[in-house]
C-alpha cells in the first residue's frame, strides 16, 4: 500500500527541499516525507497517491494531506487528474531534457553571481558540504545522502547569488528534477565524477572566477541530465 511505502520512506534519512532552518507546517512536513518516498522509489511515476491511507499513516485529518499534495503539485512532483486524483508526476525524456537545460542555464548564472557576492559564512558552509560530498562519493554507496548534499550545495550557491527571483526559479526547477537528479547520480562512477566537478566549482568561487564558476556549474547539471536520460532510455 502507498501508506506503508511512505511510512518506510519516513524511517530513512530525510531530504528536505524547504529552506534550511525554516519552521515547517504539518503539511510541509508531510510533503517532505512524500517527496522522500518519491526519491527513494517507494512511490513510482504515475502511481496514485490516496489521501485517506496517508492521513491514517500521519495520524492527521485529510486537510493537511490534501494541502501537502497541492504543495507537491506546485513543485511539479505530483499531478492531479479528474478520475485518478493525485499521482506521482511522470515526465517524458524530452521534458526531463528541457527542465535540466533550463536549470543548467539558471545555475550558471547563480554560480557567476555567487562568485561575486558569496559571504565568508556561505563560503565556509559550501566548502564543508563539498568536502563531505567527496568523502561520501568515495566511501559509500548511499546515493540518497550524496544527492542530499548536492541539493544543499546547490541551495547555498543559489542563496549566495543574492538574487531572490533567481533563487525562486532555481528552487522550483530543482524540485521538479529531484527524482531525475537522483537517477543521474545512481552509480559510484557518476557520484565521483560529480564530486570532482563540485570541487572545481568551489575552487572557481574561492578565486572569484565568475566565468569558470558559471561554466562548471552548468556542466555539472548537464552531466546529471545526460546520465538520467540514459537510464530512462534504458528503462523504456
Amino acid at each position: 500500500m502507498i501508506a506503508s511505502n511512505v511510512s518506510e520512506a519516513m524511517s530513512q534519512s530525510s531530504l528536505s527541499f524547504r529552506t534550511p532552518g525554516a519552521m515547517l507546517s504539518v503539511a510541509e512536513q508531510i510533503a517532505d516525507r512524500i517527496c522522500n518516498a518519491i526519491l527513494s522509489g517507494e512511490l513510482k511515476p504515475g502511481q496514485r497517491i490516496a489521501e485517506i491511507p496517508l492521513a491514517q499513516t500521519f495520524q492527521v485529518s485529510r486537510g493537511p494531506v490534501r494541502e501537502a499534495l497541492r504543495l507537491l503539485e506546485h513543485e511539479g512532483l505530483v499531478t492531479f487528474s479528474p478520475r485518478r486524483g493525485a499521482q506521482v508526476t511522470a515526465l517524458t525524456i524530452e521534458e526531463v531534457e528541457q527542465l535540466f537545460d533550463i536549470r543548467a542555464a539558471l545555475s550558471a548564472l547563480a554560480a557567476e553571481r555567487a562568485a561575486e557576492n558569496i559571504t565568508a559564512q556561505e563560503l565556509a558552509e559550501l566548502r564543508q558540504v563539498i568536502t563531505r560530498m567527496g568523502q561520501v562519493a568515495k566511501a559509500t554507496e548511499d546515493v540518497h545522502e550524496y544527492a542530499g548534499l548536492s541539493a544543499r550545495a546547490g541551495q547555498i550557491i543559489a542563496h549566495a547569488a543574492h538574487n531572490p527571483r533567481l533563487l525562486g526559479m532555481i528552487q522550483s526547477l530543482s524540485r521538479q528534477t529531484l527524482r531525475y537528479a537522483h537517477l543521474g547520480l545512481s552509480t559510484s562512477r557518476r557520484r565521483q565524477e560529480s564530486a570532482r566537478y563540485w570541487k572545481a566549482l568551489l575552487e572557481a568561487i574561492e578565486k572569484r572566477d565568475t566565468a569558470k564558476a558559471a561554466q562548471v556549474n552548468a556542466e555539472t547539471i548537464r552531466l546529471s541530465r545526460d546520465a538520467a536520460v540514459q537510464l530512462l532510455r534504458d528503462e523504456s
